[in-house]
């Protein structure tokens, strides 16, 4: 059971262990990023930090949960970058100051291909939502006219996530790896508009 309090001081506590979670989780790693641990340090009982959050794994999710939030908020909001690619890229800069993030992320990622752990529905709805966000955006840039109209939208939205995803796996071996510069160069190549060149091989 997790519990959804509305009260100020309820929110506040869940935002503060969600935080300290992430602490945790980076300097400790997925393996000793306990439950007792996380309460311990986020000043609660075992008990009362089980009436947040019925697992770790559901804990974990959470902390992405919340991560995703602020993102969406920024995306949505008047002064955000409405170029997906930039976007990306930008929250790509972000994540590379938050090895943390960044490793929760990819754990969660892989142990969620098991449709019994509590990441896999988060994750379900997370690609869905990103690639239909991506997808939309193309298509509204195209009707105004501003984008290649032979672009597929969804595809092209499905690759900058791959691209996207993959990037962060590698960066976790690598760290030299430009992020953001590797995004940007991959949705240049995907929105380009091809030349006469390109055309002609395309269509024999």
């Amino acid at each position: 059971m997790k519990a959804r309090s509305s009260y100020p001081k309820g929110v506040a506590k869940r935002e503060e262990i969600l935080k300290v979670t992430l602490e945790i989780f980076g300097r400790e790693g997925e393996r000793n990023t306990t439950l007792r641990t996380v309460a311990n340090e986020s000043g609660i009982s075992l008990t009362g930090l089980m009436h947040y959050f019925e697992s770790k794994d559901h804990l974990l999710t959470e902390v992405l949960r919340a991560s995703d939030r602020a993102a969406e908020a920024r995306f949505r909001g008047p002064d955000a970058v409405r170029d997906p690619g930039e976007f990306l890229a930008r929250a790509l800069t972000a994540n590379a100051a938050n090895s943390a993030r960044v490793r929760l992320y990819v754990t969660l990622a892989a142990a969620s291909t098991d449709p019994a752990h509590p990441a896999h529905p988060y994750f379900k709805e997370r690609f869905a939502l990103l690639r239909a966000t991506i997808a939309e955006q193309l298509a509204a840039e195209q009707r105004a006219g501003r984008e290649n109209p032979d672009l597929d939208p969804a595809f092209t939205a499905s690759a900058l996530v791959a691209a996207s995803d993959g990037i962060q796996l590698q960066w976790l071996s690598d760290p030299d790896i430009d992020m953001a510069g590797q995004v940007r160069r991959v949705w240049r190549m995907l929105t380009a508009t091809p030349g006469p060149s390109d055309a002609a091989a395309s269509s024999t």
